[in-house]
């Protein structure tokens, strides 16, 4: 079978094709045949050693990309309701070597969730990690209510773009930050208000915000503060080690100082967030913009455009055919 692999940390033209043996699955998993692997800013910054302190991170050789989608073509026994020919789709965790950008992958069971008929892949494979991010942040985290106002960083990537959807959701107002470039596009998902981020900083506005998510990584508890109302929280999606220790840090400061809050992000990726985003998307709540369809050996191309920051939405690697 093919898999995207690499043998060493690195830019991304250390990615390569390889044709490796089929895997089998073991007692408790399912063989899926992928038909589509969406890709998040996670998978670059693993080829890259960002996350080279992570516990249990096993090293080079690895594949690449975590969130799949595709159809169940064996299993490996045990108590379940898996079977042939199903439609599942999920998220592999991080810390092993396999990953999604192979014709097959072997799951756990309790890591794959059924896939309706009126969701394909390639949304599918959009969903996990990024939407499930947004939707965690800012409903169980921030505890976002109706009426609340919600100011949102990177607003057109890939959790920024769910984020704006699950916020207006909510009931909230949204300010939106993005590039002058996908202004129209923020709208069109909703946002009461979008803002260009080269002209404006939003940490010098004269009005307040409930929540500020700052879903691109690009300001911190203590720039954001002064646009929080008194009890008002700032959420990082801890797009890197020195994100999340000012995260950490910020939560300290204002247990100490105010009644503000920050909130340091670790994302609760499972069955259980996956059947939530499905609900979304069933009452046409949420929806994955995809900017492109790509095949395998395009990611590394796609990476590179990646770590600018400047996405628009998602990037789906189709392996095989899709419905």
């Amino acid at each position: 079978m093919r898999a995207l692999r690499y043998d060493r940390y690195g830019p991304p033209d250390v990615l390569r094709v390889d044709e490796l043996p089929e895997p089998s699955p073991a007692m408790g998993c399912a063989k899926i045949r992928i038909h589509a692997v969406g890709l998040n800013p996670v998978d670059w910054k693993i080829v890259a050693d960002h996350l080279r302190l992570l516990p249990l991170f096993r090293s080079p050789p690895r594949g690449v990309g975590l969130d799949y989608a595709g159809e169940i073509v064996g299993v490996g026994g045990g108590a379940t309701q898996r079977y042939f020919g199903e439609r599942v789709f999920g998220s592999l965790k991080p810390f092993g070597r396999d990953g999604a950008c192979a014709d097959f992958v072997v799951a756990r069971y309790n890591r794959i969730e059924p896939l309706p008929p009126e969701v394909d892949y390639i949304q599918a494979a959009a969903l996990p990690i990024a939407g499930g991010t947004a939707l965690q942040a800012l409903a169980d985290e921030a505890n976002v209510t109706s009426g609340q106002r919600v100011l949102i960083t990177g607003a057109a990537g890939g959790v920024g773009h769910f984020a704006v959807q699950i916020a207006k959701r909510l009931g909230t107002h949204v300010v939106a930050i993005c590039g002058a470039h996908n202004a129209d596009f923020v709208r069109s998902l909703g946002a009461d208000e979008v803002v260009d981020y080269a002209t404006h900083d939003f940490t010098q506005r004269d009005d307040r915000f409930d929540v500020v998510f700052d879903a691109a990584c690009a300001s911190s508890f203590v720039a954001s503060r002064r646009v929080l109302t008194e009890s008002g929280c700032y959420i990082s999606t801890g797009g890197d080690s020195s994100a999340l220790l000012g995260t950490v840090a910020g939560a300290v400061l204002a247990r100490l100082t105010s009644r503000q809050r920050a909130i340091p992000f670790q994302l609760k990726n499972g069955p259980a967030m996956w059947k939530r985003l499905l609900d979304l998307v069933h009452k046409g709540a949420l929806r994955a913009h995809v900017e492109r369809t790509i095949a395998m050996e395009e990611v590394a191309d796609v990476f590179g455009a990646m770590e600018t920051g400047h996405a628009r939405g998602k990037n789906v690697v189709l392996i095989s055919q899709t419905d």
